[in-house]
């Protein structure tokens, strides 16, 4: 039969080219990004209920809203705080879900019934289920000193670039709304005998939207518009407020109005030093070429520019360039890395097979591509990464069957039998070398949670690279050698044939001693484990600094805004810093994946720095750290680069639980100073309460009856004094304004002022507040935090560089072990200690499904549980030189060394099965033992050590590569790989020479009787 035409070439090169030129055109148009993007499995519920105590809020808004919220069975956990006039509850899904919508339904409707028990005063409950999308493009509109305006113009930007394609929406931040503020004079007020009250009747009277219908006018509708409503400030000043003796009197007779701006106080954002309005813009989430996003940007940017000078429109953070300087990184690593390896094929097989072998490479990666882009993939760092470690694994296949028909040629079998015999003997064996590789990743790909997320880019394109590369390597590869190559004298080089017969010689003729150097080999590396730093992620490469500052609970927002102008006012002066942007209020914008959006709190601020470079950054955070420790004590600060992999508080995270909260508070107090005085743990803070001073006002009810008042009659008035009285909404403006009735010092009155302070009955009649009640001064708790409905206290820590999170825990558990917690005290780790744990676990609940399949192919292909056995002794032998390298390559072992070792197993695995199935050929053909474990040796050295070294050269790009992500993943390959290699063809055939000489020795004897 002629295999060349069974298999029809012309067809097959026609499919491999339309599917070239589909991997051509996916790589020109596909969506491209910097990282995955995760499920939107966080939200965060804003409940608010003004002027309640953060105990208020506890009792009356979380307890319900708690009770609720662990009946909805999609949610993994619920972290909760309490502060005055607002609870925010923090959710988070289940890492099995992927559907969000429908969980976050079932959340909706756990508040919907919440609300049922909610008491009166709360005045909004809302459900932010998108906590996960961050900004491609923050914007900074500045130029002007009026928070105001840039706030209307940053409006004005946002609806002139709300069209552009691929946005999702366009937020703004730093702000300023606004409001109409009528500050009361009591004097004139308590004279006239009006109470607020009263007066807010009158405005809500006067400002109501009443249509007026309209009148027919000579064929014609004519419309009526009544004055129902304010329809200027002016308007507002001028209106006539009826007194109770008789006559009417300006409203600017007895208050001060004036529109400015929301308060209190929203969060605020300084560009550079400037004050500055945000607009970010966030990018559909999916098939979005995220470059191709940002140039449309950019070009409407310089249209609009002249129509908002003199106004500035700078970019804060502009995501798009870093995915494109992330992508032609990895691009240009993956170019070096297939120059390497074509090279190492050169020179290892010579030019003809080598060109052979090499022109694999471009057809594996066009067609891979082509069809990860049909399947919705999108081009990132992840999936590049996951093309880059399959190259020089994906070109075994091919090495293996052009070396196989370069022989048969050089053993003088005709073309097409050669081709036809190479197909029949390995279409098996690199089958399942392949589907054991493929079952290895499998773990990875059916792994769950934010972790796997993150990777899930690596086995789907190793998987599917290595799919195409069997299919070209039976399919194409043999019909190119059938057709190009030419028979040689010699089989392979003298070097090869040298090295083979050397490994042939140790392993059959000393086979116990090469299987006791491999068992000390595993003990040796299993030794080093001690040694070993634990990392899940490490930080990101960019030469950003970003500081959290923590202000004491109940501490105002201007005094933070303060602090932390004064602290970046110093930090200017440190070289080597491009650029500083400023965050009070909030922690701004997230302008990276892995940065959580983190909810309005007056006592919080983030600073930006953009340094010169990342070996920079380093100083400028020992830099600060050092001068807040020493002149800033009130402040806490967490300085740190960005961070890598899923969301998480802290790399250290210790949470505290008991139901006594002086307990709680000893037991966290501990386990701060077991973490500060740990070596290598910085930025260690607690989240203990200290409370805030208040003032009481006993209302004495007989007191206040006789003059017609009540308790809640006093509690308005003192709301109306400080934070205002919202009576109506002015609505000349595209926003409503609201009209806010306050004494003209609001907030900022003294507490003499407060003292003076009069309260006004039904009757207009002005009653001092000390005739009312008593004040006292007192202590309440600002902020009070639950997880799952459980008071909790947590104590987290960063990291100095060198350390591992494993080493401070290691560090405060043998504290505890001399020093126990209170009785009671429940300790529970977050952090990376948990984010590993919880990526582990992913991995290993899917394990025996990769395990189930890898046995299976195996058993398919030998029908031998001894032969599986033998295989998988390689297993272990992969192990002997991961810790070793990482040790010596000064690598932490975390989760990208975890998918080195994976990938290591799936190709020594390879290189077993190849192996073992020469050996089996030579027994069936009627070789002793040695012999065949000798033939085979020879026969695979080559190829083997092939694969090994386009491997190790495919990932040095990448392991000598900038990044911070992946080369403990290259330098965990590399390093294994040198070692287990050489145990692969020493200690495998000497296992196959003891253990299956006895089987072919008594099948022989059964034979010849």
């Amino acid at each position: 039969m002629n295999v060349l035409g069974l298999l029809r070439p012309r067809l097959i090169g026609l499919v491999v080219v339309m599917l070239c030129l589909l991997g051509i055109a996916s790589y020109l148009s596909m969506a491209r990004q910097e990282d995955p993007s995760f499920p939107q499995r966080a939200g965060l519920v804003t409940v608010i209920y003004p002027g309640a105590t953060a105990e208020a809020v506890e009792r009356l808004v979380l307890e319900p809203l708690s009770d609720e919220l662990s009946q909805v069975e999609e949610l993994q956990y619920f972290n909760a705080t309490a502060r005055t006039g607002v609870a925010l509850i923090s959710l988070s899904l289940e890492d099995e879900i992927y559907a969000t919508d429908a969980a976050w339904d079932r959340v909706r409707q756990a508040m919907a019934r919440a609300v049922l028990e909610f008491p009166q005063g709360v005045a909004q409950i809302s459900l932010d289920d998108r906590m996960i999308d961050i900004p491609a493009v923050i914007l900074a509109v500045r130029g002007d000193a009026s928070l105001i305006h840039l706030g209307l113009e940053a409006e004005r930007l946002k609806r002139a670039m709300v069209d552009i394609a691929g946005v999702s929406r366009i937020e703004l931040d730093g702000k300023a709304d606004e409001q109409v503020t009528i500050a009361l004079r009591d004097a004139q007020m308590s004279r006239l005998g009006i109470s607020p009250s009263y007066l807010a009747g009158i405005l809500a009277q006067r400002n109501q939207v009443i249509p007026g219908g309209f009148i027919v006018s000579g064929g014609k509708r004519m419309g009526l518009l009544p004055n129902s409503e304010f329809v200027s400030i002016d308007d507002l000043r001028a209106t006539q407020i009826p007194l109770p003796e008789g006559g009417y009197i300006p409203l600017e007779a007895i208050a001060d109005i004036w529109r400015g701006p929301l308060e209190p106080a929203q969060p605020k954002a300084w560009f550079d030093g400037e004050q500055a309005v945000l607009v970010s813009l966030t990018a559909v989430r999916g098939q979005l070429d995220a470059i191709r996003f940002g140039q449309q940007v950019r070009e409407r940017l310089e249209l609009l520019r002249p129509e908002f000078a003199p106004l500035q429109i700078e970019e804060m953070f502009f995501q798009p360039d870093q995915v494109k300087d992330r992508l032609d990184g990895l691009e240009m690593n993956l170019l070096g890395s297939v120059l390497i390896i074509v090279l190492v094929v050169f020179i290892g097989m010579g030019w003809r097979m080598g060109l052979l072998v090499a022109t694999m490479l471009p057809l594996v990666a066009l067609i891979s591509l082509g069809i990860y882009d049909l399947g919705g993939g999108i081009l990132h760092q992840i999936a590049v990464i996951g093309l880059v470690i399959s190259l020089g694994i994906l070109i075994d296949n091919a090495i293996v069957m052009v070396e196989n028909v370069q022989d048969r040629l050089n053993r003088g079998e005709p073309r097409a039998e050669a081709v036809r015999h190479a197909i029949s003997e390995l279409a098996g064996p690199l089958g399942a070398s392949t589907a054991t590789t493929l079952a290895a990743f499998t773990p990875l790909l059916l792994a769950k949670g934010g972790t796997a997320d993150f990777t899930r880019g690596i086995p789907v394109m190793i998987m599917l690279t290595l799919t195409v590369s069997y299919l070209l390597a039976i399919g194409v590869a043999p019909l190119l050698a059938g057709r190009f190559l030419k028979p040689t004298n010699t089989r392979s080089s003298q070097a090869m044939d040298s090295i083979g017969k050397g490994l042939a010689r140790l392993s059959t003729g000393s086979p116990g001693w090469m299987i006791l150097l491999g068992a000390l080999m595993v003990c040796g590396s299993l030794a080093l484990l001690p040694q070993l730093k634990l990392q899940f992620f490490p930080n990101a490469d960019r030469p950003l600094v970003v500081i959290e500052l923590y202000m004491r609970e109940g501490t105002d927002q201007q005094r933070t805004e303060d602090v932390a102008a004064e602290l970046e006012s110093r930090i200017r002066q440190r070289p080597q810093v491009m650029q500083v942007h400023r965050f009070a209020g909030s922690a701004g914008p997230s302008f990276y994946y892995n940065l959580t959006r983190a909810p309005q709190a007056p006592n919080r601020a983030r600073i930006v720095i953009r340094a010169e470079n990342l070996a920079a950054t380093a100083g400028i955070i020992h830099w600060v750290r050092d001068h807040v420790a020493s002149t800033m004590p009130e402040l806490a600060v967490v300085a740190s680069t960005l961070g890598q992999g899923p969301p998480r508080v802290a790399p250290v995270e210790v949470r505290l639980y008991h139901p006594d909260d002086s307990v709680r508070i000893a037991a966290a107090e501990q386990v701060f100073a077991l973490l500060k005085a740990s070596q290598g743990a910085v930025d260690v803070r607690h989240d203990i309460d200290l409370g805030v001073p208040t003032l009481r006002v006993d209302v004495d009810d007989a007191l206040a009856a006789r003059y017609g008042l009540t308790r809640a009659d006093v509690a308005q008035a003192l709301n109306t004094r400080s934070l205002g009285l919202t009576v109506e909404q002015y609505r000349q403006e595209r926003d409503s304004l609201p009209l806010v009735l306050r004494s003209p010092e609001g907030t900022r009155q003294s507490l003499e002022r407060l003292m003076s302070a009069s309260v006004f009955n039904g009757a207009g009649e002005s009653i001092p507040l000390t005739a009312l009640a008593g004040i006292q001064p007192g202590w309440q708790p600002a902020a009070i935090r639950q997880r799952n409905g459980v008071r909790v206290y947590t104590v987290t820590a960063g990291l100095e560089e060198g350390y591992s999170f494993s080493q401070i825990l290691d560090q405060m558990n043998r504290g505890l072990a001399d020093v126990p917690l209170p009785a009671g005290v429940r300790l529970e780790l977050g952090g990376d200690s948990e984010g590993s744990g919880d990526a582990n676990s992913a991995i290993f609940t899917t394990a025996p499904v990769g395990m189930l399949l890898l046995l299976f192919f195996l058993l398919l292909q030998f029908n031998s549980f001894r032969r599986v056995g033998i295989i998988l002794l390689t297993v272990p032998l992969a192990s002997v030189g991961v810790f070793p390298g990482l040790v010596l390559s000064g690598s932490p072992f975390g989760f990208q060394s975890v998918l080195g070792i994976i990938a290591l197993v799936g190709i020594v695995v390879n290189n077993a099965i190849v192996l073992l199935d020469v050996v089996d050929q030579r027994l069936a053909e009627g070789m002793d033992i040695k012999t065949a474990v000798s033939e085979a040796i020879e026969r695979r050295t080559r190829p083997i050590l092939l694969t090994t070294a386009t491997t190790i050269a495919g990932l040095l790009p990448l392991a000598f590569s900038d990044s911070t992500l992946w080369p403990p993943m290259a330098w965990a390959i590399i390093s294994g790989l040198l070692a287990s290699t050489v145990l692969t063809l020493l200690v495998i055939p000497a296992v196959c020479r003891l253990t299956l000489g006895r089987g072919s020795e008594q099948a022989k004897a059964a034979a010849s009787a």
